[in-house]
């Protein structure tokens, strides 16, 4: 009972051994005031955005005929928040930044081996200066810089934020390009077919002073026109998403199971035997000589006027979409010069290793009056560890 030490007894050690407490918990303090002056200043500049804001980048233009998956492919989003990420973090951006504010300089990297010398810098950038953030509840993708120049932070964040704008956008126009040289040389071959077709319908008629069409014949004009220019559909789709889509894509495989079957109606259209075709629908073997030239006439001018109907104003969509100028991001907060340091929080640095420098000296105190108080015991310890010394 007699070891146990009261709260009384520990405030006596700690008074009498008040010079040790006072003078650690002074250097220490010193000690934190010293680092927190010498330590250099980190200024933050932080830039907020949200990715695909443009309209544009939704094909917002309402022109009929432009859907399924050609709207998709004109209309789609090339910089969503997954790809604004991989961009931002990217080893190819990383490199153009750190040439751009020559941050080999700045990190002080003077290692004669270029290729060294650039994975040390990227390594520094990615866990000193740069941090890239996505908020999942809002989709808001943050970008922070933080340099010893808040100068350099602003910069550098809206460097960012500029470079990723750009990518979204020659990304956007290199598709938009892609897309409307494709529909632009089918829909000049489209017109052309349709001046060839309405020429030779005139000069046969001309020719067959105009040949009466039966209500059956405009029937299989109608279906057959029908069936054979989905299927041009198909096969214009089936083309575009080969462009866009790897071979084995469950759309390549969808749009040409479509044409199969379409395929098949078509020639079961074209075989007056066939037994699921209507018996009221004439197949196309029996029409008359003259008839038959007129409806073949009829039934490809059908077919270009729909294909035509249907890719011109996609056509004027992927115009549309490769010339026009707007942002592809969104900007909620712009990068500003910081106000005050991220780093050194020097009145938090001083407070809490002051604290923690008066605790330790407590610590001390009790050491110190304990080894006083056992000097036999403490000599003893001594001699054991190093050894007995000649007197």
């Amino acid at each position: 009972m007699e070891n146990r030490k009261t709260v009384f007894d520990l405030l006596l050690i700690f008074a009498q051994q008040k010079k040790i407490i006072i003078w650690f918990t002074l250097i220490v303090a010193l000690i934190a005031v010293a680092y927190s002056l010498l330590t250099p200043e980190i200024w933050s500049s932080k830039g907020t955005f949200r990715p695909d804001a443009s309209p544009s980048m939704g094909m917002s233009v309402n022109i009929p005929g432009l859907s399924g998956i050609m709207s998709s492919l004109i209309g789609s989003s090339s910089g969503d928040a997954q790809s604004a990420l991989i961009y931002l973090r990217s080893r190819t951006l990383s490199e153009e930044v750190i040439r751009k504010f020559n941050l080999f300089e700045y990190f002080k990297i003077k290692e004669p081996d270029t290729l060294r010398a650039m994975d040390l810098a990227l390594e520094r950038l990615k866990s000193e200066v740069q941090s890239v953030g996505l908020n999942d509840e809002n989709g808001l993708i943050s970008v922070t810089v933080s340099t010893k120049d808040k100068v350099l932070s602003k910069e550098m964040a809206d460097y960012y934020l500029q470079r990723l704008d750009t990518y979204n956008r020659d990304l956007k126009l290199t598709k938009g390009k892609r897309n409307r040289q494709f529909l632009e040389s089918r829909v000049a071959s489209a017109r052309r077919d349709i001046d060839s077709l309405a020429t030779a319908l005139r000069d046969f008629q001309k020719k067959n002073k105009a040949i009466d069409i039966t209500s059956q014949m405009a029937s299989i004009v109608s279906l057959y026109s029908e069936v054979v220019s989905q299927k041009m559909i198909v096969d214009l789709e089936l083309e575009v998403a080969k462009q866009n889509y790897p071979g084995d894509s469950p759309l390549i495989n969808e749009l040409s199971h479509k044409r199969t079957v379409l395929s098949e109606r078509i020639a079961g259209l074209e075989k007056s035997s066939d037994r699921v075709k209507p018996s009221y629908i004439m197949g196309i073997d029996n029409i008359p000589e003259l008839s038959l030239q007129y409806t073949q006439l009829m039934i490809n001018l059908e077919i270009q006027k729909k294909v035509f109907e249907y890719i011109y104003p996609q056509f004027e969509a992927a115009r549309i979409e490769e010339v026009r100028d707007m942002p592809t991001i969104e900007v909620i907060d712009y990068p500003r010069l910081a106000g005050q340091r991220t780093y050194p929080r020097r009145a938090m640095i001083c407070i809490v290793s002051t604290f923690l420098g008066f605790l330790a000296s407590l610590c001390l105190a009790y050491v110190v009056f304990q080894m006083e108080k056992n000097k036999e015991t403490v000599r003893k310890i001594r001699e054991a560890v190093f050894g007995r010394k000649n007197r």
